[in-house]
């Protein structure tokens, strides 16, 4: 991967071929004499201040919480994947120049276990892009993004009726400001449309956010507090906080609700850093879909889960991946717009990887 020595490298290259191709078409009697040397003018440094300030990496995605081990940041199940400085977590060495800060990709498979079982694949990815707006200190990240939901249910009586393919899409607007020396804060918006892109009302339509205050109570203590507006039917405003307590460099605990996390550095070495983890979930997300009968719907789908994973991180810019499984319980199918009972699938495993930039 190109360096920042290289980028620079290749700009005084492109700046030179552009100062000897204007000498050409210069009129003759302006060249200088041959055995005089004209030196050339000396270039700006390129001002990446900006950029140097912002680390982004993986983090969460609609249907449930996601992030990679050592995201800086608090963003919640139901928002668009993301990290970057949070209120509340320390910020990693590295950042990468230039606006386009981070491309993810992320597979999820919890498979159809029994007759009563309920399978869902989802394949996302999202790009986020920095940008000094309001301020160079307040960087404003604006993240797209888009999801397949891929549904295998059983046939027969116990058929939830749901459409094959379920797809989200979404943009998100976020804000973070440092207020003084011991407080941050993290706002967001994501506006996004949720369906079988069948029923195309406006109940395909919603509006998740967050809003999240850090104080650091010590070098090794931050205390976050906040809600998350998932604009869903069974679940509106979710309350979320904890602690981040990170005793040594090898250890990371996020007692932090709706995802806390147990971490241990396992190895180190100078091209990268390898994690294990146990973690918790409550994952879901909700659709307007058109039902096998013809008649559109509300569907939200919820669990809890317990994962366990491992993850490789670069000690510089490069690629980073993650691997998760556990197991899915509490599984339930809720629609709330047609007179259909609940279904509640059995428990499954869920298997995960990821890999982002």
């Amino acid at each position: 991967m190109p360096t920042r020595s290289s980028h620079h490298l290749f700009w005084h290259h492109l700046v030179l071929s552009l100062l000897l191709a204007t000498a050409c078409l210069l009129p003759r009697h302006l060249w200088a004499d041959a055995d005089q040397i004209i030196p050339l003018p000396a270039l700006e440094p390129v001002d990446e201040t900006f950029f140097e300030r912002i680390r982004l990496a993986a983090f969460g995605d609609p249907q449930d919480l996601t992030e990679p081990l050592l995201p800086d940041d608090v963003a919640p199940p139901g928002q668009p994947r993301q990290e970057n400085e949070p209120p509340g977590r320390k910020l990693p060495p590295g950042a990468k120049p230039g606006a386009l800060q981070q491309v993810i990709f992320t597979a999820t498979e919890l498979p159809r276990l029994g007759t009563s079982g309920l399978g869902l694949a989802t394949l996302d990815m999202s790009l986020t892009i920095g940008m000094p707006a309001p301020t160079v200190d307040s960087p404003l990240l604006v993240t797209p993004g888009f999801g397949w939901t891929f549904v295998d249910e059983a046939s027969g009586p116990m058929d939830p009726g749901l459409p094959a393919t379920l797809y989200e899409s979404w943009i998100q607007a976020r804000w973070m400001r440092k207020v003084g020396d011991r407080l941050g804060v993290d706002l967001a918006v994501a506006p996004g449309w949720y369906s079988d892109f069948v029923n195309d009302t406006a109940q395909a339509f919603r509006i998740t956010g967050h809003g999240f205050g850090a104080w650091e109570a010590t070098a090794d203590l931050r205390v976050v507090a906040g809600v998350i507006y998932l604009d869903r039917y069974d679940v509106n405003l979710l309350p979320a906080g904890g602690l981040l307590w990170t005793p040594s460099d090898d250890r990371r605990f996020e007692l932090i609700f709706p995802r806390p996390r147990l971490a241990w550095r396992i190895k180190e070495t100078t091209r990268a850093a390898q994690w294990i983890y146990l973690a918790g979930e409550f994952g879901g997300n909700q659709w307007a879909v058109r039902r096998d009968s013809g008649a559109d719907d509300i569907v939200v789908y919820h669990d809890y889960r317990l994962l366990a994973g491992w993850e490789r991180r670069p000690a510089d810019l490069g690629i980073s991946w993650r691997l998760e499984t556990g197991w899915v319980t509490g599984r339930l199918v809720e629609y709330y717009v047609t007179d259909t009972a609940d279904y509640r699938p059995s428990d499954t495993f869920l298997v995960r990887a990821g890999v982002w930039y």
